[in-house]
């Protein structure tokens, strides 16, 4: 899978798959987990408005990339080594290679259990998600398919895990 990575300084449109927007003066500084792991080639100079977040702040917990318009728009700015070896290219896709991320797929599942906690004072997600971590299910319900349905069964297992650890 190759992506086309735009680095926007001044103006300019956004042409590619992955667009790094390093226009302006920056908010904040920070580390970028996306997918789950820290980029190292990417340092985040601030919050990306609109569309879905897909990745955070290590320190900040803002959003500082998102998926706009059918674009990855990380707000950042690469490191020069790395771009300049191809490390920035192969770190991004390695991070958008698993679809979902673990961080937005742990945002929805925390929204579902604790609606149904303040519903039901139960979780039903929560028990199904414990019973296939375990394996003791196959399959998982459709609207669970529709979160985690392309994780493997040991990152469910480390999803599951944040979930409780953000939960109680």
């Amino acid at each position: 899978m190759s992506l086309k990575i735009v680095v926007l300084k001044e103006g300019g449109e956004p042409l590619g798959d992955v667009v790094i927007d390093a226009r302006g003066p920056p908010e904040f500084f920070d580390a970028v987990i996306l997918g789950g792991r820290e980029l190292k080639s990417v340092v985040a100079i601030g919050a990306v408005e609109g569309g879905v977040p897909i990745g955070v702040g290590k320190y900040t917990k803002k959003p500082v990339a998102a998926v706009v318009e059918g674009r990855v728009v990380i707000r950042g700015i690469p490191i020069s080594l790395y771009y300049e070896l191809g490390i920035l290219e192969r770190e991004i896709v390695e991070a958008l290679g698993r679809g979902v991320t673990t961080d937005v797929a742990l945002e929805k599942l925390k929204e579902v259990v604790i609606r149904e906690r303040r519903r039901y004072k139960r979780s039903q997600t929560l028990a199904i998600l414990a019973k296939y971590v375990e394996g003791e299910v196959a399959e998982l319900p459709p609207h669970l398919i529709d979160i985690v349905g392309n994780l493997s069964r040991d990152e469910a297992r480390k999803l599951f895990e944040k979930l409780l650890e953000e939960i109680y």
